[in-house]
């Protein structure tokens, strides 16, 4: 977490009455489903236009996937990213970060270029 975010939750919990949640339903509790919001955010610039298959298109849980492959690309460790995410296993966290074509690439240059 960043320190931004958490100063901008610490603010929001002073503020509200949360009970310990982060985004709480309109009823008190947890929220159990993802509001309209992110669909029409998705929808809006197409994301989802012409995409057949379920497993290739933009939903909520995107947000996971998104979030481990850019630790991975910006250099994070596997633990780490492991740790950030709260998976179990590291096998867990290899399933959700998938690294570009073009950071392998990048990864054989830094090697090339350490045993110069």
């Amino acid at each position: 977490m960043t320190p931004d975010i958490k100063k901008m939750l610490e603010k929001n919990r002073q503020n509200s009455q949360s009970n310990g949640f982060v985004f709480t339903a309109s009823i008190r509790g947890s929220i159990k489903s993802v509001s309209s919001s992110f669909s029409r955010a998705v929808e809006s610039p197409g994301f989802n236009k012409g995409v057949d298959d379920p497993r290739q298109k933009v939903v909520f849980h995107t947000l996971r996937h998104t979030y481990a492959d850019w630790l991975v690309m910006s250099g994070v460790d596997l633990y780490t990213v492991q740790k950030l995410m709260g998976h179990s296993t590291i096998a867990m966290t290899e399933r959700y970060s998938y690294p570009a074509p073009n950071h392998l690439k990048k990864a054989v240059g830094m090697f090339v270029a350490a045993l110069k």
